[in-house]
């Protein structure tokens, strides 16, 4: 019995040390960027600059998105990758290069960053070159 009793024991110890390797520590959190210039990311794919608010947020991928509301929230954890930063963050016309946050563009509702405003500008003139949707 008492082979039981320590193999479960054991069981909810590796239960609880997989649980808590799965959710961000605090110190991941306040290692997350706030990318977009603190615009919601959502609002930001149907064309639409709002600000998010510090209260309303999400961490994914190493940022912290801001939302303007809790409707805007709840449509980016339903379907994140609709409206997270593309690519993992790198930036599409320097494959590898990390983008700078706050250096977007949104294309087809899509939101892309850029390692440089030169990156940006061949993005927007030429766009079907670096995406392929």
């Amino acid at each position: 019995m008492k082979k039981k009793s320590l193999f479960a024991f054991t069981l909810l110890i590796l239960a609880g040390a997989f649980s808590l390797a799965a959710q961000p520590s605090a110190a991941q959190k306040a290692d997350a960027v706030v990318p977009l210039k603190g615009l919601d990311p959502v609002m930001l794919a149907k064309g639409k600059e709002v600000k998010g608010d510090d209260k309303l947020t999400v961490t994914r991928g190493g940022f912290r998105y801001l939302f303007s509301s809790a409707e805007t929230k709840a449509l980016f954890e339903k379907e994140p990758k609709l409206y997270e930063i593309q690519m993992g963050g790198s930036c599409p016309v320097v494959p590898g290069a990390e983008g700078d946050p706050d250096r977007f563009a949104v294309y087809k509702e899509r939101i892309y960053i850029f390692a440089s405003d030169q990156c940006v500008e061949s993005f927007k003139a030429n766009p079907e070159e670096f995406v392929k949707n």
